[in-house]
């Protein structure tokens, strides 16, 4: 369903609704609609439609509530227009109403008859005081009250249950009830199990939990006497297995499958009994063996039937830079001790300098810092010499993509302006040779250097006569001039229009 339109009732119209409210005798009757192609301002004081191309007396409405008309057009003849306004009429040819927007809202063509419907919005209580001369023909949007036009729900919204002026067919009623269930299906034999206040199946609707018991047994006669359920195991000290019942009964002794386990230890290393065990018995090393440290691993050596430890000693960087001791040895972390003493007094009065966009240095001993300074935008435009353009100076240059925007690029002229691309599409349908101001996103700072126009067609066509061109650009913005070559088929549904500048 559509908007209504928002029609004003001019100050003649609304005189005539008023002896109608007072109960007049001449009824407010709407009897003629006059289009145009011009866009107006509908003021109360209008008297008559400016430009207005014809009027049309095959008319229908109806007021569908107190402040709302569904109101029919129809058109048969061989005219061609468009329309951006209409006006309402009543019997004695006072304008009564009207409306005007920027875009068509209908259109025709010699070859082609149209039938259009309107809903044109009133103030509270008005609607239901006009009435129409022609009423042969009507379609309104149904309501519970008022026979017509209905649209149908989709599954989504039927489920949803919030659209109040759509229907439901059979098909779409039939996928909502397909998931329903009837309150006397639930928690009934055959039927759906409920659950209770925790989220739970009910202990109602659920079978017993039969637990698995382990029973003890001394043997087989034992195992086969036990009152045990399918689950259940049976631990048997005769001779060390576990079995677990598979099917009742208990009593018969294929229900019991027997659970196979490791087999006892019977032996060690090939010995059994009480079994001692030598170190050659499992290839051990005797504990008569020693172990002794040498050269630089020192400590206390000895038979392997203690605990025995040995230690490196580390030096020190002034021990390895004195080189007097042989018994201690370097790590990695004393040899960046040693590297780092070195530095110091190697570097003595070194520097480091920066050249060409490298900034900064000073002393080795000092610790020096070396820069490169990303540009700002204002620097790339003023071509700075000491700077680097970096990623993010590209990604602040000012630009809007977006199908009415523009695009700044990073190639500043000797006078640090900054060359800037334009461009406006413009969709509106054109049906002659007219002449269209656009405005660019932008002003340009300084000048405008060379653009171009296209049309734009919404569906291929060879046939369509008519073209743009661009008239005197400034900084501000151009006149598009459509022009043709023929009278035949003049039509574009807009263009699209650029322009570089700086």
């Amino acid at each position: 369903m559509t908007a209504p339109l928002p029609i004003v009732i001019s100050d003649a119209g609304r005189a005539a609704l008023v002896d109608a409210e007072g109960g007049g005798t001449a009824a407010v009757v709407i009897a003629e609609v006059g289009v145009t192609a011009s866009v107006f301002i509908a003021a109360p004081t209008l008297t008559a439609l400016p430009g207005e191309i014809k009027r049309i007396d095959t008319i229908s409405g109806i007021a569908v509530d107190a402040d709302t008309i569904h109101l029919i057009v129809r058109d048969s003849s061989d005219d061609e227009y468009v329309a951006r306004g209409l006006a309402l009429y009543l019997e004695d040819g006072t304008l009564f109403a009207s409306y005007s927007q920027p875009d068509p809202f209908l259109g025709k063509f010699p070859a082609s008859h149209f039938l259009t419907a309107i809903d044109l919005k009133f103030i509270d209580g008005e609607a239901a005081l006009i009435e129409f001369g022609d009423a042969n023909f009507l379609n309104p949007p149904a309501s519970e009250e008022e026979k017509g036009v209905a649209y149908l729900a989709t599954i989504v919204e039927a489920l949803a249950g919030a659209v109040a002026d759509k229907i439901i067919t059979p098909a779409t009623m039939a996928a909502v009830l397909a998931n329903y269930v009837a309150a006397d299906q639930l928690g009934v034999a055959n039927g759906v199990a409920t659950l209770g206040p925790d989220g739970k199946l009910l202990l109602s609707q659920r079978p017993p939990i039969d637990l698995i018991d382990v029973w003890p047994a001394a043997n087989e006669a034992a195992m086969l006497a036990l009152a045990a359920t399918v689950g259940d195991f049976a631990v048997r000290t005769d001779n060390g297995l576990v079995y677990v019942l598979q099917a009742a009964p208990a009593t018969v002794l294929g229900n019991w499958l027997e659970i196979s386990t490791p087999a006892p230890v019977s032996s060690v290393n090939g010995k059994v009994g009480t079994v001692v065990l030598t170190p050659a018995d499992v290839g051990a090393v005797p504990a008569g063996r020693t172990v002794t440290g040498g050269g630089l691993l020192a400590g206390q050596g000895g038979a392997l039937d203690a605990n025995r430890s040995f230690n490196l000693p580390i030096a020190s960087p002034a021990e390895a830079l004195l080189g007097a001791l042989n018994n201690k040895a370097l790590t990695p972390a004393s040899l960046v001790d040693i590297l780092t003493t070195l530095a110091g007094k190697a570097s003595g009065d070194a520097t480091v300098t920066g050249d060409g966009l490298v900034t900064g240095g000073g002393a080795v001993s000092g610790n020096p810092v070396l820069s490169v300074i990303a540009a700002t935008v204002a620097e790339l435009a003023a071509r700075a010499a000491n700077r680097a353009v970096s990623p993010l100076t590209l990604a602040n240059l000012p630009k809007s993509l977006t199908p009415n925007g523009y695009l700044t690029l990073p190639f500043p002229d000797e006078e640090g302006r900054l060359p800037i691309l334009q461009w406006v599409n413009y969709r509106n349908l054109i049906l002659s040779e007219t002449a269209v101001y656009i405005a660019w996103p932008i002003v340009f700072p300084n000048g405008t250097l060379f653009g171009g126009a296209t049309g734009y067609l919404a569906a291929a066509s060879p046939a369509r006569n008519l073209w743009p061109q661009l008239v005197a650009p400034t900084i501000y913005g151009t006149l598009i001039q459509l022009q043709r070559v023929t009278e035949v088929d003049l039509r574009l549904d807009g263009f699209d229009a650029f322009m570089l500048g700086y």
